[in-house]
């Protein structure tokens, strides 16, 4: 059989699977697991690069071990970020997207050009991430010589990737995120970037997902028998949760969870209209060509970083105390719009608990006690605002939605997928958990004829993967608490 590596890197680790079509199912393991998180190296937030390569070289020799020959692999990661190319070597470690110093000249940026413009250009429309446009921006401005003397702009998978033997031209799903992609034509944004007087030669081919771009290198984890081909997946690990999102028929409403959340809706064609703009919703490319309209929430790294202070404190803090602290409290009480400005200031720095004590003070709320009422504060409000935001899209897009099918880390949260099926007032599907590498596995046995479609894939694992199904409660509470959601939601900052 075909083995297929799929290498997942993400914001706080990464994964490594295998998977092979067995007939008519799926038979995919997870071989290799590793801790990451951003870096701070000469007073910038970074990806540690050659830490991740060592990790994806231990985690190749592994697949092998338990597999044997590899036949293909394929990188992706979160959106965002990048690094500059000069003689075939990146010149630096990539910025992380949340290091604050990336959105310092944004008001800039939205002097010359308008959010409007933007957006009717690329599709893009979100405001709580700090796009790679953002990012080019503030390099051209705080490291001139880094920018001038570049040769080319290489996404974070294709930094990975290059490393290993492949070519540095993106796919169309992580151009996408961008924020410099013309959703349109598909082609890069240069139009805009001209505007903004960034330098559009620096931009490499584009590709579709499934595309060869080389063969595992001979250098690259020498221990290694086999030189799997390096292919391009839907290099955007959401473009590849939803690849991987087991829709039934007429399913097309999803939420991929983790340290942000996604919801959306996959459409055939992009939504670019006023009532797209008006919501801020935006479009990504998706694999088969397909339009991921969606909107970002804030999500589990707010829960994270709280964990994290009450670990330094010495308070309980892993989930299961943590969860029964919160079944003692009172439900809907106060609640915290994790997309405001305050939050998005705390990911990476200051007091997450202090800040959600603050955020409340300041809208007139009870502050919340203890482990147990933040966390009820947190789950509730990511319930909420993701209900809000689905309510938003599915207006902009005309669209009803019978269930959610939501997929990621936060399948294996049970308290937070009940109170997101009271708050949708949906059924929620959830699962599978890992949604985003068997994604990636199902992109490569497309491209390599192991499945006819994505299509096929999906009913796959539908067969196959352990789905539970959650119905909505307490409408009528949930129904006044997105309403407040909505109202903070609205505020300015």
């Amino acid at each position: 059989m075909t083995n297929h590596v799929a290498i997942d890197v993400g914001s706080n680790g990464g994964t490594i699977w295998v998977g092979r079509r067995d007939g008519d199912s799926l038979d995919v393991g997870e071989v290799y697991r590793f801790d990451n998180g951003p870096v701070e190296r000469d007073g910038r937030y970074v990806w540690a690069i050659d830490q991740l390569l060592d990790e994806i070289e231990t985690g190749l020799l592994a697949a092998e071990r338990e597999y044997g020959p590899l036949s293909t692999l394929a990188v992706e990661t979160t959106g965002l970020d990048f690094t500059f190319f000069r003689d075939g070597e990146p010149m630096r470690d990539p910025y992380f997207y949340r290091d604050p110093s990336v959105t310092s000249t944004l008001d800039d940026l939205l002097e010359r050009v308008g959010k409007r413009e933007i957006f009717d250009q690329t599709g893009i429309n979100h405001w709580n991430v700090p796009n790679s446009l953002w990012q080019y921006h503030y390099q051209t401005h705080a490291s001139p010589e880094i920018v001038q003397s570049a040769e080319t702009l290489v996404m974070l998978p294709q930094v990975l990737t290059h490393a290993m033997g492949g070519s540095v031209n993106p796919d169309k799903s992580i151009a996408s995120t961008a924020q410099m992609f013309d959703i349109e034509s598909e082609t890069w944004a240069t139009d805009l970037l001209e505007t903004l007087d960034l330098r559009t030669d620096l931009l490499p081919n584009l590709e579709e997902p499934g595309t060869k771009v080389g063969t595992l290198d001979e250098s690259f984890a020498p221990g290694l028998d086999s030189r799997p081909d390096i292919l391009l997946t839907a290099t955007h690990d959401t473009a590849c949760a939803v690849a991987a999102t087991p829709f039934g028929a007429g399913d097309r409403t999803f939420l991929s969870t983790g340290s942000w959340f996604i919801v959306g809706i996959e459409l055939d064609a992009p939504r670019v209209t006023d009532e797209a703009f008006a919501v801020e919703a935006s479009n990504e490319y998706g694999a088969e060509g397909t339009t991921r309209f969606l909107k970002n929430v804030t999500g589990f790294n707010l829960l994270e970083y709280a964990r994290e202070k009450w670990r330094e404190e010495g308070n309980p803090h892993e989930y299961d105390v943590i969860f029964s602290e919160m079944a003692d409290t009172d439900p809907f009480g106060p609640l915290i719009d994790p997309d405001a400005d305050l939050f998005m200031a705390g990911t990476l720095e200051g007091d997450i608990v202090e800040k959600i004590g603050q955020y409340c003070r300041e809208t007139g709320q009870a502050v919340p006690e203890g482990v147990g009422e933040i966390t009820r504060c947190l789950l509730e409000s990511l319930a909420a605002k993701t209900a809000y935001a689905l309510s938003q899209l599915q207006g902009a897009a005309d669209v009803e939605s019978d269930q959610l099918n939501a997929v990621g880390g936060g399948v294996r949260n049970e308290p937070f997928l009940r109170m997101l099926a009271g708050a949708t007032g949906l059924p929620v599907v959830a699962g599978p958990v890992e949604a985003t590498s068997l994604g990636n596995l199902l992109v490569q046995m497309n491209a390599t004829d192991t499945i006819t479609d994505l299509a096929e894939g999906r009913r796959l694992l539908r067969e196959t993967a352990d789905l539970t199904a959650y119905e909505p409660a307490d409408r009528d509470a949930w129904a006044e608490t997105v309403d407040r959601m909505a109202t903070l939601a609205d505020r300015v900052g």
